[in-house]
């Protein structure tokens, strides 16, 4: 197969050309103007490499926090393969759904396909500006063990606060475990986040949201993973989580190559705007959810729960309105996340010898086709994504 594009993001810079691909690789480029026939045209639609979200709860219904259906995970990969979503961390909680999930991890599937699992808790110890904290738990080292067995070594990712009781135990087992650890829902403060860091925690979940932000004389959870050198950093580029004014501090304070563009995508994501009952905690402050224009997840007090827009509009924010390059933002939804969690040598950038996982995108930044090593797992002129419908039923007013 043969596909053309005079705006292919190949890893040495924006070429205009083919790509011919066979066997699930990219066998070669062939600059425009050579004897090539394409089988695919896309024009002056853009090829960029496939998007790796390492933070993602679900979308159109789809729900990977609460308890679900394999039925329902092969679904919920199709639907991000719409949002040009290639390869996943499939995000959850604790041990719910972490044995489904490596069931259908590394599988070829009819979308995104599933690299490994984000367990983000469930040991936090904030709920963020506008939440209502309850209380929480001390870590259990055998259910800590628990999640790495049901994980059958797809569990990627596990995220604690490292001030929580038993909490730096807990980050030195998953590293222990070959896990990556990662601070999440934190009050640390700079010294207590510095000790998760030595203790082995390398990911700072969705950066600046619900941990410590920056004061000048305590810098936090947040000034703590922006200056050690041994943290990687998720940014949540909506605009709404985090402001496109703090987006460019992290830009300048952080080695771009340790930053990773998330969405925090959660089963609200893709639905209608409106009111409805919460997915999450029926009977604490998430009791009602509100979908917003805007793109907010919010409780009734203010809460973000998790967001509705998808890592495209986040490189289109970074792209049209901060003026970074494309080339550059393709590190931060590929290439980087590829690094730390997969093979770089196979994935991560569109060059001849690698995997043909890319998405086309349009210019107002919408998936036209995604393609997982070569295959094409969705097309916005054939594929129809619908919701979830059980799932409006139930959260309905």
């Amino acid at each position: 197969m043969i596909i053309h594009s005079t705006k292919i993001y190949l890893e040495d810079g924006c070429k205009s050309g083919f790509l011919e691909i066979e066997d699930r690789k990219i066998v070669k480029f062939y600059p425009e103007g050579s004897d090539v026939k394409a089988d695919i045209d896309y024009g002056n639609n853009r090829i960029i490499p496939g998007i790796f979200d390492t933070h993602n709860h679900g979308g159109f219904g789809y729900d990977l926090i609460n308890q679900t259906t394999t039925e329902d995970i092969l679904k919920y990969l199709k639907c991000q393969a719409s949002f040009g979503v290639v390869n996943v961390l499939t995000s959850t909680s604790g041990l719910i759904n972490i044995d489904l999930l490596a069931n259908e991890a590394g599988k070829d599937q009819d979308g995104a396909r599933i690299l490994g699992i984000h367990a983000e808790g469930p040991w936090g110890a904030r709920v963020g500006e506008k939440g209502v904290n309850t209380g929480y738990a001390k870590v259990d080292m055998e259910y800590a063990k628990k999640m790495v067995e049901d994980g059958k070594g797809y569990l990627k990712l596990a995220d604690v606060a490292p001030e929580v009781e038993g909490g730096l135990d807990a980050i030195r087992y998953f590293v222990s475990q070959g896990v990556y650890a990662g601070m999440y829902h934190t009050n640390a403060n700079y010294e207590q986040a510095c000790a998760g860091i030595d203790a082995g925690a390398t990911n700072a979940t969705h950066l600046g949201n619900v941990m410590t932000g920056i004061h000048h004389r305590d810098v936090g959870t947040l000034g703590a993973c922006l200056l050690r050198d041994e943290v990687d950093c998720e940014m949540i580029c909506d605009g709404l989580h985090i402001s496109l004014p703090m987006i460019q501090l992290y830009l300048k304070a952080k080695n771009h190559d340790q930053l990773f563009m998330i969405s925090d995508n959660v089963a609200y994501a893709g639905i209608p705007t409106g009111r409805y009952r919460g997915a999450f905690d029926a009977k604490g402050d998430r009791a009602f959810i509100n979908v917003t224009d805007e793109g907010f997840v919010l409780s009734d007090t203010g809460r973000l729960s998790g967001s509705a827009k998808p890592v495209l509009y986040g490189i289109y924010n970074l792209v049209e309105k901060l003026g970074v390059p494309m080339e550059e933002c393709c590190k931060f939804f590929s290439y980087n996340p590829i690094r730390k969690y997969s093979d770089p040598s196979c994935k991560g950038s569109l060059k001849e010898g690698k995997d043909a996982d890319f998405v086309v995108i349009s210019d107002d930044y919408q998936a036209i086709a995604t393609y997982s090593e070569g295959r094409k797992v969705y097309d916005r002129d054939i594929d129809v994504i619908v919701c979830k419908q059980e799932f409006l039923d139930k959260i309905k007013l």
